[in-house]
C-alpha cells in the first residue's frame, strides 16, 4: 500500500506540505502529522482506500500521443495570436510614420 496515493484518493485537494506528513523509520511508512480538519485515517481505512484508489482511479494520465496533440493544438492558438498581435502593431507603426511623414512635410516612398 502506498499511503500518499491512498490519502490523495481519499482527499484529493490534500496538501503534503501543509495537510499531512507521512514519514518511514524503516518499518514501513506512517502519518506522521495530520492538519486535516477530519480524524486521522486508520490503517484499516488507508487500505480500503488503497484498494479502491486501484480498482477506481480518479485520474488517468492521457495518452503521450493525446497529449502531444492538445500541446500542438494549443501551440498553434498561440501562435495565430501571436501574428494578429503582429498584424496589429505592423499596422499602427505603418499609420505613425505616415503621421509623421504628414508632420515633416514628406511623403511615404
Amino acid at each position: 500500500m502506498i499511503l500518499y496515493e491512498a490519502i490523495k484518493y481519499k482527499y484529493p485537494d490534500a496538501d503534503p506540505q501543509k495537510d499531512f506528513e507521512l514519514r518511514n523509520d524503516g518499518d514501513g511508512s506512517y502519518i506522521n502529522e495530520w492538519h486535516l480538519d477530519v480524524k486521522k485515517p486508520t490503517t484499516e481505512e488507508l487500505k480500503k482506500w488503497w484498494e479502491e484508489s486501484q480498482t477506481n482511479p480518479r485520474y488517468q494520465p492521457p495518452l503521450p500521443l493525446d497529449y502531444l496533440a492538445q500541446e500542438v493544438a494549443k501551440e498553434k492558438l498561440v501562435r495565430k495570436q501571436l501574428e494578429h498581435q503582429c498584424d496589429l502593431l505592423t499596422n499602427e507603426l505603418k499609420a505613425l510614420k505616415n503621421e509623421i511623414l504628414l508632420i515633416k512635410g514628406g511623403s511615404e516612398t
